[in-house]
């Protein structure tokens, strides 16, 4: 609890949340001024609810995301005179946003610093695709440790490119492919980054030892590494031992949204396919 003063007397009380977000439709997790962001949505909705001044001190995120990667059991920081009510809050968020679990922080709680670790998972569609599984999981090995991932990740100012991935794993799943990574910290754009080296192994590209080469600095991709679409990725968990109170009118919420956009994007894949059909017949006709 923050306690002060300011015109009158008040105490500030910290809440943790989970928070789900489906990351498509906004410039990422973290607050840009300008542009429609996961952080930005989530101050606005607390100002409504609460009546109250909020910025990005205290509102804050256990980690940042990029454009259009999503999350179920992201860290949400939220400082507050008014005791949280997550139900209320989320009638002020859009559907693709919402806290579904809270509880009041132990003192001294830091979004960033008291995780004990992030667990992101990889979706690698592969209907239509032939992928040697077996390979990516002994070439995803090399990866865990502490290492120097310079090479496979996006420059970020002053950070430093050295980070240490607890686990890795790569698991056939029906007509899908698991990619999961557990660890302290990660460097900008590396998971999208080794998720596209591992689909050009798996595809027979590169040889299995081309990720251990690139970390050993025996060996650079010329032009670097694209990375692997962001629509695929989630932040499955920023793991923590503090047990929360969860909402189930805001799991409710989250699956009716989720329901709601797969049926959206099947008629939109649809009629997106009628409309390709006649736009090569109409050219057709033309020539």
């Amino acid at each position: 609890m923050i306690c002060g003063t300011h015109r009158r007397f008040f105490c500030l009380d910290t809440y943790i949340c989970r928070l789900f977000y489906l990351g498509t439709n906004y410039f990422g997790s973290q607050y840009q001024p300008g542009f429609s962001t996961i952080q930005g949505e989530i101050i606005e909705a607390i100002e409504e609810w609460s009546s109250e001044s909020h910025n990005t001190e205290s509102i804050q995120l256990s980690g940042r995301t990029d454009r259009g990667v999503h999350s179920y059991g992201q860290i949400v920081a939220i400082q507050t005179e008014r005791p949280l009510e997550i139900d209320r809050i989320n009638r002020f968020l859009p559907d693709d946003i919402t806290l579904w679990a809270y509880c009041k922080a132990p003192a001294d709680f830091k979004p960033r610093f008291d995780i004990l670790m992030r667990h992101y998972r990889y979706y690698l569609p592969t209907r239509g695709r032939t992928l040697n599984v077996e390979t990516m999981q002994s070439s995803i090995q090399t990866i865990i440790g502490f290492h120097d991932f310079g090479l496979l990740s996006k420059p970020d100012e002053n950070r430093p490119t050295s980070t240490t991935i607890l686990n890795a794993s790569v698991i056939a799943h029906k007509n899908t492919t698991l990619i999961d990574f557990y660890g302290t910290n990660f460097l900008w754009k590396l998971i999208r980054k080794i998720v596209r080296l591992l689909t050009q192994i798996g595809e027979g590209h590169f040889e299995p030892n081309i990720i251990d080469r690139i970390l050993n600095h025996t060996y650079e991709i010329t032009n670097g590494i694209n990375p692997a679409p962001p629509e695929f990725l989630v932040l499955v968990e920023a793991v923590t031992p503090i047990i929360m109170r969860r909402s189930k009118s805001a799991l409710k919420r989250i699956q009716k949204t989720v329901e709601r956009q797969v049926s959206f994007i099947e008629r939109y894949n649809t009629a997106l396919s009628f409309i390709r059909d006649d736009f090569i017949s109409f050219r057709r006709r033309l020539s």
